[in-house]
């Protein structure tokens, strides 16, 4: 993507520019003249960049909750049979609809894949894989709230990781935030009534192979490891996790292919829309990000996602049919959905100060 160019020509300027000077118009023109601005002010936004930024933002936030809330209804209250198969249509309709796009120059320039560029993409997208699959496998498994609550170890497990690898370190607030955050999430855990040991699991592994994509993305970046741009990655990484969850499912998992082929509400309109959504969200959900990013900042679309999660933890409640209430999980869910937003707003508060 490009950077958007900074505005050449102010109708409110009442000069002209001359070898890089503001040369003022003859004092024999008696309108009145306005503030002269130097040539090095930023003229504030206009509105249809505003309109860009907030519907960004906005469709950001509605792609993330309907992924989210989608994959619930088809994978539980549906009980549809296989996460990995949706995880497989994901990918590749994600190949499919980011090749385009990079062809029609919407998400900037694809670059050609090299055998030496798949190699060097090859552990990025298995870590890439582990986390969409274990993702997709925790929100099947647990309810929507504890399933959001857990995902809060990504940060962290994101912490220790970039302590390790960068040896960055972080202020007293962000380490209060997170402690708020995982303190909540652990008084939830002790008293979930639903407490299933395999979601438990997905979710956690979830969280580390997060954590994992996340430091390893920057340190290739940083380090000039990989020089593709991170929507060439998506596509590379969708492509080839296609291939080989495919292969995977096709030599090891065929029986399970079987069960989704003969699923008994193919013939279900509704059905079939809510797969076809669900499919469809992750390169959807992709675009999204992007848009947003580019429109805003990458602070931004962290906190929206941050207030996306607080909405999902709430409405989960009664999205699935698979929530239990207790007065000490509630109260948990409540203490770390606090730590999230305080999170959100230190890392606010971090960034403008920097």
């Amino acid at each position: 993507p490009t950077a958007d160019s900074k505005e050449t020509e102010m109708s409110t300027w009442r000069g002209r520019e001359v070898g890089g000077s503001i040369e003022k118009e003859d004092s024999s023109d008696k309108s009145p003249l306005l503030p002269m601005l130097s040539p090095s002010s930023e003229p504030p936004n206009p509105p249809s960049r505003q309109c860009g930024k907030v519907s960004s933002a906005i469709f950001y936030a509605v792609a993330s909750l309907w992924t989210v809330f989608v994959m619930k209804v088809v994978l539980t209250s549906y009980g549809f049979p296989s996460s990995l198969f949706l995880g497989l249509c994901q990918f590749i309709l994600t190949t499919i609809v980011f090749s385009t796009l990079g062809m029609l120059g919407w998400v900037g320039n694809i670059v050609f894949p090299t055998p030496k560029l798949i190699l060097q993409v090859c552990p990025l997208t298995a870590i890439f894989l582990m986390n969409v699959v274990s993702g997709l496998g925790g929100t099947k498994e647990l309810s929507l709230p504890m399933f959001t609550v857990l995902r809060r170890f990504s940060i962290f497990f994101t912490m220790v990781l970039e302590a390790w690898v960068f040896g960055k370190s972080v202020s007293l607030s962000v380490k209060a935030a997170v402690g708020m955050m995982l303190g909540g999430a652990m008084v939830a855990a002790a008293s979930d009534l639903s407490f299933d040991p395999q979601g438990y699991a997905f979710v956690l592994v979830n969280d580390v192979c997060t954590a994992m994509y996340g430091v390893a993305i920057r340190y290739a970046l940083s380090n000039k490891k990989i020089n593709i741009s991170n929507n060439s990655l998506v596509l590379y990484n969708s492509a080839l996790s296609a291939i080989a969850l495919g292969c995977f499912m096709f030599f090891t998992r065929y029986e399970e292919l079987e069960k989704c082929r003969d699923f008994a509400l193919w013939h279900d309109l509704t059905f079939r829309a809510l797969f076809l959504s669900a499919a469809t969200a992750g390169c959807v959900l992709n675009y999204a990000i992007f848009l947003c990013t580019q429109q805003n900042s990458a602070l931004t679309t962290t906190v929206v996602g941050c207030l996306k999660n607080v909405t999902t933890s709430y409405v989960g409640l009664v999205l699935g049919g698979d929530y239990v209430f207790s007065y000490l999980n509630f109260a948990g869910l409540n203490v770390s959905i606090a730590g999230s937003l305080f999170y959100s707003w230190v890392t606010f508060v971090n960034k403008q100060q920097n």
